[in-house]
């Protein structure tokens, strides 16, 4: 990255407005690369297989897409397939990089087992006697706890609004205040100057010649 922090700095894309002061710009060692560009060219469309879209589909649908497995898993596949009759061709087309995405599906699906489920870690699915017996006091702490919550938001609804239509009011009657007096000043400095003439400061005395 570079740091220009002196001049506008050249955007070199048509995503800029021309004439915006540019306080810093930030260049990639990969050129065109800018991630915060609308229009974006340089990340290649693929498909879901990570072909490139540009290559026709009639094309691309007849690459073999294969898993590859390191070696060094090969000595416990070999085993897994040993061990397991049915899973044999399936791991030497993982050993021999000729397992599709369908042989893994087939794969799955024919071995899938269900979860083992350890049911006291799960809660029961139903009520004990004792449970249901207290079915209306649950339902009556529920009304309780609710009843409690409106009594709540009544009395901070009233709470606030005392509290704001109070401020409101102390500050309208200070501005009120305030106005007061200054128009009361500038009624007592108008008077001031109309009729006590002879208490005016730094005046031109009057020559009697005009």
């Amino acid at each position: 990255q570079q740091r220009q922090m002196h001049l506008g700095a050249v955007r070199r894309h048509q995503a800029v407005n021309p004439g915006w002061p540019v306080m810093y710009s930030i260049t990639y060692d990969k050129p065109g690369w800018d991630p915060e560009m609308e229009l974006e060219y340089d990340v290649m469309p693929r498909d879901e297989f990570g072909v490139p879209a540009h290559i026709p589909p009639e094309l691309s649908t007849t690459i073999r897409h294969t898993y590859y497995v390191p070696p060094q898993y090969y000595p416990f596949l070999k085993k897994l397939g040993d061990d397991t009759p049915e899973l044999k061709p399936y791991m030497d087309k993982l050993m021999n990089g000729e397992m599709t995405f369908d042989d893994y599906e087939e794969m799955f699906y024919a071995f899938a087992k269900p979860l083992k489920i350890h049911r006291p870690r799960i809660a029961m699915p139903y009520r004990t006697a004792e449970e249901i017996k207290k079915t209306d006091e649950v339902f009556w702490e529920g009304a309780w706890l609710s009843f409690r919550q409106r009594v709540l938001g009544d009395y901070y609804s009233r709470h606030y609004l005392r509290d704001f239509i109070a401020g409101m009011g102390m500050g309208l009657y200070f501005a009120w205040l305030y106005i007061q007096g200054h128009r009361q000043y500038r009624i007592d400095m108008k008077l001031f100057y109309l009729e006590a003439p002879e208490h005016k400061i730094n005046w031109v005395k009057p020559r009697g010649d005009l």
